[in-house]
């Protein structure tokens, strides 16, 4: 009998260790899950970016536009479709579309789709890069079809902390 009191009573003991090392740990297993999620977010969030101006600029150089945009000059319908293809959870794209020939829209010219957001932190847990995500797309232009002036969209500002730059875009 008394064997079975130690026994009970260590376990006891035992007990109250483990929710006060449960309670030391949960904070450090709370922040990666968030990070975890936060970061799964930014990396959705940058493919999203790049698929979506990927597809956009197939769109245009074959002149088959989203049937959602519809209004504008072929420049606004690209970067309409650029935003809706880009499909963002954690902010809005910023686009940028400029066609690299001098002699405007003609086949075998280059088309350039950019696109770039800010990202936030979804649980504000999770420190995001001070610049945004770019990417940009260059594609052969396909379909002779005339565009009109001018060639170069930049209609959205630049997000904080990204510009439209040369450099990459």
């Amino acid at each position: 009998m008394t064997a079975m009191r130690h026994r009970l009573g260590h376990g006891h003991r035992e007990g109250g260790a483990s929710a006060v090392e449960f309670a030391l740990i949960v904070p450090v297993l709370f922040l990666l899950l968030f990070g975890i999620i936060d970061y799964g977010f930014l990396f959705f969030d940058a493919i999203g970016l790049r698929q979506g101006a990927r597809e956009a600029a197939r769109q245009a150089v074959v002149q088959q536009f989203d049937p959602a945009c519809t209004t504008g000059t072929s420049m606004d319908k690209i970067a309409c479709a650029t935003k809706r293809a880009t499909d963002n959870t954690l902010g809005a794209s910023s686009v940028r579309v400029q066609v690299l020939t001098p002699d405007g829209w003609v086949q075998g010219g280059r088309l350039v789709v950019c696109a770039q957001v800010k990202e936030t932190s979804l649980t504000g847990y999770t420190p995001f890069p001070s610049k945004p995500l770019q990417t940009r797309t260059i594609m052969s232009i396909e379909v002779n079809t005339p565009v009109p002036s001018p060639l170069t969209y930049t209609a959205d500002a630049a997000p904080s902390g990204g510009d439209w730059s040369s450099s990459w875009c």
